[in-house]
């Protein structure tokens, strides 16, 4: 039941901030459950930096059920305040590391999410790219509330 009213809760936050960008109420009401009913499938940002090309190459030799992902803000971000890191935990090995972010254009409606206790499940779909020796490797993953 809690769950529920920080739904809705969101989904009102979501739908205020829309109306302030000049949706209609119902317009805005419309597309706030929109967003929150379906998942999103989107490439991470900031792969490319630190050792995260190295730790995305170490994980594709893992199997998808043998890794979970969670979502954690990082309000201390100098580039984003609204930053939600993307973790990787590896279960055989248990460990857990950094692969990139969600990005900046998801990152706003997400982050009040998470700030509200609301349960986001993320999931690694596939680590993608690297396919010559100066492409870089991107990961796809799939969020939902």
């Amino acid at each position: 039941m809690k769950q529920i009213t920080k739904i809705r809760k969101a989904v009102c936050t979501m739908a205020n901030r829309l109306r302030k960008s000049g949706y209609t109420l119902s317009e805005a009401f419309r597309k706030a459950w929109k967003s929150i009913r379906r998942s999103i499938t989107f490439r991470a940002a900031g792969v490319t930096f630190e050792n995260r090309q190295e730790r995305l190459e170490f994980l594709k030799q893992f199997r998808a059920d043998e890794l979970t992902v969670t979502l954690e803000s990082e309000a201390g971000n100098m580039h984003d305040s609204n930053a939600i890191q993307i973790i990787v935990h590896i279960l055989p090995i248990a460990r857990k590391t950094v692969i990139g972010y969600i990005p900046r254009r998801f990152s706003r409606e997400l982050g009040s999410l998470l700030d509200m206790g609301i349960h986001i499940k993320a999931s690694l779909m596939q680590v993608i790219g690297g396919y010559s020796y100066k492409e870089s490797l991107g990961v796809l993953v799939n969020v939902a509330v």
